[in-house]
């Protein structure tokens, strides 16, 4: 329209939403991806923070024994790097990153079920059978508390795995030259 306004409709490059991100030249990552690793971390602590308190799915350096806890707090170099790596390891980082997140749900499964996480705040002892006579550091029953750890843990599963898709395609983002 002559001398008018003139109105156009927004219309995203070929490439898809992908084009219009940002990405820290330092480490490659988006703001998103950066976001869902310092969430991550926060859920990692809290989630530790309960295996700690639980006792059951704790281990050293909180007590004696070498459990798969002392080796899931590998959890927090792997994280940091992803989050801080430089952008040339940029696909070494997601790997970790991805084969950490595949042992978190694996873990969450198989070796510590919600069903045993609940156990333990609920009921004030473990479901395992070694540990039939172990109780929560706390020493109290609360399913409140048993559904908290449930909600944590399932929150930290899915912000993993959404770490990982948000890292994918910023690195797929940056190998097609999107860097902005």
């Amino acid at each position: 329209m002559p001398g008018g306004l003139c109105y156009s409709q927004t219309v995203l490059p070929p490439e898809g939403a992908d084009a219009m991100r940002s990405f820290d030249p330092t480490t490659g990552l988006s703001r998103s991806t950066r976001n869902l690793l310092l969430l991550a971390i926060v859920l990692a602590v809290i989630h530790h923070a309960d295996h700690v308190l639980r006792v059951d799915h704790s281990g050293w350096p909180f007590r004696a024994m070498v459990t798969p806890f002392t080796f899931s707090l590998i959890a927090y170099p792997v994280l940091l790097f992803a989050l801080l790596g430089r952008a040339s390891l940029f696909w070494l980082r997601f790997a970790l990153l991805a084969i950490g997140a595949a042992l978190t749900v694996f873990a969450h499964a198989t070796l510590e079920s919600p069903r045993m996480q609940y156990a333990m705040w609920a009921y004030n002892r473990s479901l395992e059978p070694q540990f039939w006579d172990v109780r929560n550091l706390c020493g109290i029953q609360s399913g409140t508390m048993g559904v908290i750890a449930v909600i944590v843990s399932m929150a930290l599963n899915v912000t993993l795995v959404a770490t990982c898709v948000s890292m994918l395609r910023d690195g797929l983002g940056r190998h097609r030259g999107h860097t902005d």
